[in-house]
């Protein structure tokens, strides 16, 4: 469906393609974050290593997915003539949001690190999954909105002012201390924000194999752009039918 029809204007329209790319970018992000958790553990790491993932993820949570949660379900809550099912939805969404970034923040023992980390990863996915297709769509096409107004101002850093224009960045291991983020299960709309924002969850020394199924020189490109010198990029498998990619943060 085209976005003009949905949205109210056609400001409205540039509102939800922006909303969408946020969410696709803090999808990529969610991702890289909790797979970091999952591998410092899974590794035998541990410790420090284990507890400042848990950190990252849960200041994640607060940050970004939380404003944007609480946001979207104020929104609806108070606008007039607006949905009642997707505002009932937007409000459950942001409680068990809430309830899973507590749960993650006050545990100690690893093992329930793991439990309230897939826990909260679950229930963000199911949130960003949602807004992307149900709520903002439904804040967008009501003329006593303003999308833009609503989108919480971002908190987190970000590699670039500039926009990426999902997904999931965990799965198997090709190669040693990368997770994988297959590209080829990403809707082409959202790939390269999905792809940005999960390079934005990394922290030095720590990457993920990228997976195409074509050279991904369009990607490599705007990264540069994005991002210079920022990752160290190298061929793992270069073609003809699949490319894979080394892409670590410096």
């Amino acid at each position: 469906m085209n976005n003009l029809v949905l949205a109210s204007s056609s400001t409205e329209a540039d509102a939800l393609e922006n909303a969408k790319t946020r969410l696709a970018e803090a999808s990529g992000t969610l991702g890289t974050l909790s797979s970091n958790l999952i591998s410092a553990i899974a590794n035998g790491t541990g410790g420090e290593l284990a507890e400042t993932d848990q950190t990252k993820l849960v200041d994640f949570a607060e940050q970004e997915l939380l404003p944007l949660a609480s946001a979207f379900a104020q929104a609806l809550h108070d606008a007039s003539g607006a949905d009642t099912v997707v505002a009932a939805l937007a409000a459950g969404h942001n409680g068990r949001l809430i309830e899973a970034t507590k749960a993650l923040e006050t545990q100690e023992a690893p093992v329930q690190m793991v439990y309230a980390g897939a826990r909260l990863q679950e229930a963000a996915t199911a949130f960003l999954d949602n807004a992307a297709e149900l709520i903002i769509p439904v804040l967008a096409r009501n003329p006593a909105l303003k999308l833009g107004g609503i989108l919480p101002e971002r908190t987190v850093e970000a590699a670039s002012s500039a926009p990426a224009t999902g997904g999931c960045a965990c799965g198997g291991h090709d190669e040693p201390g990368l997770s994988e983020l297959d590209t080829r299960v990403i809707p082409h709309a959202i790939r390269h924000a999905t792809i940005f924002g999960a390079l934005e969850g990394l922290t030095a020394g720590r990457g993920i194999l990228l997976i195409a199924n074509h050279n991904p020189l369009p990607l490599l490109a705007q990264l540069e752009q994005r991002s210079s010198g920022k990752f160290a990029v190298d061929y793992v498998e270069n073609g003809p039918e699949t490319w894979k990619l080394s892409m670590v943060r410096n």
